[in-house]
């Protein structure tokens, strides 16, 4: 009996459902709210907007709130493209095993439809402040002088913009028919190269709209800096001189990107006298490495966000090296990385994570594993750890984790009396678990970049991020046996019997069940990462079903948070691509691999410089700015060496050196999130934190398990076969 299925989906229904589907959910969702439907669970996202009580506001204007309605509604338009995958993915896997007819179409309009979103999502997310900055120096600044900053550092948001908008447009108009459409004016209908043929003009399209929203916002937001401006300046609440500077530096910076412009337009080949293309072309690569590196913190210091500071910056070098023909390489350089089949992964478990969060079960886990292990010693830090733990195996994104357990786990104890620096800690430490624990968000990112298995990285990240949660929960142990006052377990009074232990581990059988299934078909092999994600995702649907959970106001706060945090992760990797890739094109990775290699030091005298270099960067930036500036630079480096074993111990084979290197890579990445000034957990705790805990404890309280995340480091260095023994087992 022949049960194959043949079914493709024709074009025109697949842009029918991409254009009608956010209006019928919209109608929906509305209604919903308009009868009284509320949103369940917290409003953990993956970056917590600051607000400081009394801060100035500014009011904005006519032209701020139309731009800001049309950046509302593009967003949310797009948000809800999300709820078609989980189906998607869902059918393509029954199709591919019951019915032996697996599709090309199933993956390809998935990944070309979260392509599209990535793009269109960036103005949402600068309206909504989701864009990570590196704010060391600027949130220490006085309203003046941030107001200021914000005003001259716009210059380089507008010139990436803008960039990308030009380029965008020629990138779209030569993928049409030269003979059908006035503007098109290269191939003959690009479409795909599969047998689904989708014609590819509409989502380069993306590239362009994405360009023009993002620039919209960003004149809304250079109106509010104006008024900000204004507003601080007669209360000389900052250094006027200095703000004056700023303003004054903006406003010629201003000037020469508009005479640059002007000389884009007029001149092909014979540049203005006065203009700055090609002007550093006979720069040698060690001047360029350090100009590019050094302008790039000096900016990141002044709280640019970070996608616009690389992304900015990349453009300026194209310009300035090359020409204005370079500066083509925009497009090329962001359109693979937005129709990326692995990082559509992404948002699908960020998806997941949400729904699960919105459905409760994040609160019931903790109860869960509160009510198991309160009783003993430091018994509610273990219960964080072991929770986190968890939760990372749900979450993958460690903003979401830190901030929830923040909001679940600290109150309670603080209100049993632990030391805050045990609470703060145990908190932060359990919460960067999801780096390590699969489904990571980092792994799948450094799995693209560095062209390893996904399934391998996450496979041997397990042990290594099961080695560190107990550790941390040892380490707390072993601080509530030495003074029990400073972690006390709960009082009898509080405790539960075994039956109702029992009962209580009953409720988590759902969501326990669907990380299996998740993290076994990656591991078996049944179903890519990305098909799991989607599976996941049903699944988390069906257990918020089961939790009567599964509302229109509950899948709308769902959708817009995976939103911003994906669009957040995304443009990073678009504006770092451009920098990087320009920098490597110049010769860049032969020069830091050189001067690395010439330094005369063993493979592992490379590797410890590579992790200090690291440890450095993760004081500093953001963890996929990290990945993206040095992975590509590292990984073909490293690759090549011989890694023979230290202290007469069994080294790494060849064939898993790659493998070895990115947990590593991984396990370090988790001390960036503790490393003081500006490990990104101390600031998501502290913004969940009473008022009476301040940062100095903070910065205490992660110290010792900083210290232990550097002995895990250690460890999966000295003994590789924590990493390598599990995917040696299953990948043979």
């Amino acid at each position: 009996m022949n049960l194959e299925v043949n079914f493709v989906l024709p074009h025109w229904l697949y842009w029918a459902v991409l254009l009608l589907l956010p209006l019928v959910v919209m109608f929906l969702v509305d209604r919903s709210f308009r009868r009284g439907g509320r949103v369940s669970g917290s409003t953990a996202g993956e970056v917590p907007v600051s607000s400081h009580e009394g801060a100035f506001h500014p009011p904005g204007n006519g032209l701020t709130r139309v731009i800001d309605r049309i950046s509302g509604f593009s967003g949310r338009y797009v948000a809800y493209w999300a709820l078609i995958a989980p189906f998607a993915y869902c059918y393509e896997v029954f199709v591919r095993y019951a019915l032996n007819s697996p599709t090309n179409w199933v993956h390809e309009s998935m990944f070309l439809m979260f392509g599209m979103q990535y793009l269109l999502a960036g103005a949402y997310a600068l309206r909504e402040g989701g864009h990570v900055r590196v704010d060391i120096l600027y949130t220490r600044g006085r309203p003046l002088t941030k107001a200021a900053l914000d005003l001259m550092t716009s210059i380089f948001f507008f010139v990436f913009a803008l960039a990308l908008l030009t380029t965008g447009w020629t990138f779209f108009s030569q993928s049409m028919d030269q003979n059908g459409v006035f503007f098109a004016s290269g191939y003959a209908n690009e479409v795909s190269f599969t047998e689904w043929a989708i014609q590819y003009y509409p989502i380069k399209f993306t590239l362009f709209l994405g360009a023009l929203l993002l620039l919209l916002q960003g004149l809304a937001q250079l109106i509010r800096d104006y008024q900000s401006f204004r507003h601080a300046l007669p209360a000389r609440d900052g250094n006027v001189p200095f703000a004056w500077f700023l303003v004054i530096l903006a406003i010629v910076l201003g000037a020469i990107t508009l005479f640059e412009i002007v000389n884009i337009v007029v001149n092909d080949y014979q540049p203005f006298a006065l203009s700055v293309e090609h002007s550093l072309a006979n720069v040698g690569i060690g001047a360029l490495t350090a100009l590019m590196f050094g302008s790039l913190m000096i900016v990141l210091m002044a709280g640019l966000p970070l996608a616009f500071v690389t992304g900015g910056l990349g453009v300026i070098f194209l310009y300035l090296v090359g020409d204005q023909f370079m500066l083509n390489m925009m497009p090329s350089r962001i359109f693979p990385m937005m129709t990326n089949y692995q990082l559509s992964a992404i948002p699908l478990f960020i998806f997941m994570a949400a729904v699960l969060e919105k459905a409760g079960l994040i609160e019931e886990l903790f109860d869960v594993v509160y009510k198991w292990m309160g009783g003993l010693k430091a018994g509610l830090a273990i219960a964080t750890i072991v929770a986190s733990t968890l939760l990372a195996a749900m979450v993958g994104v460690i903003g979401a984790a830190v901030v929830t357990m923040g909001l679940i786990a600290l109150p309670a104890m603080l209100k049993r009396h632990y030391d805050p620096e045990i609470a703060l800690g145990s908190i932060m430490a359990g919460g960067t678990l999801g780096i390590l624990i699969p489904p990571s968000i980092l792994a799948i990112i450094y799995g693209v970049v560095a062209q390893q298995s996904v399934g391998e990285l996450y496979l041997g990240s397990l042990i290594p991020g099961l080695m560190l949660a107990g550790m941390y929960a040892f380490y707390v142990w072993f601080r509530g046996k030495l003074n029990p006052r400073t972690a006390p377990p709960l009082p009898p009074e509080d405790r539960v019997s075994m039956k109702e232990k029992l009962r209580l581990l009953r409720n988590m059988l759902a969501p326990i069940t669907l990380v299996v299934v998740v993290l076994g078909v990656i591991f078996t092999g049944l179903a890519t990462p990305v098909e799991a994600a989607g599976i996941g995702t049903f699944g988390a649907m069906v257990v918020a079903a089961m939790h009567g959970r599964l509302t229109w106001p509950n899948l709308h706060a769902a959708c817009m948070t995976t939103l911003v945090a994906t669009a957040m992760v995304m443009w990073i990797i678009f504006g770092a691509t451009i920098f990087v890739g320009f920098y490597i094109l110049q010769g860049g990775q032969s020069f830091v691999q050189e001067l690395i290699s010439g330094a005369g030091l063993g493979p592992y005298g490379v590797l410890a410089i590579m992790m200090l270099l690291l440890i450095a960067l993760g004081m500093f930036l953001d963890w996929v700015g990290i990945l993206l500036l040095a992975v590509p630079i590292f990984v073909p480096l490293i690759q090549p060496l011989e890694f023979d074993g230290l202290f007469g111990l069994p080294g790494v084979s060849a064939a898993d050196v790659s493998l070895w290197f990115g947990v590593i890579y991984l396990v370090n990445m988790q001390m960036s999130f503790l490393s003081p000034p500006f490990g990104y957990a101390l600031f998501y705790i502290k913004g969940v934190c009473p008022p009476h805990i301040t940062m100095a404890q903070i910065f205490r309280s992660s110290l010792p398990f900083l210290g232990i995340q550097a002995l895990g480091l250690f460890l999966v260095i000295v003994f590789p076969a924590l990493i390598t023994w599990l995917p040696d087992m299953v990948y043979g």
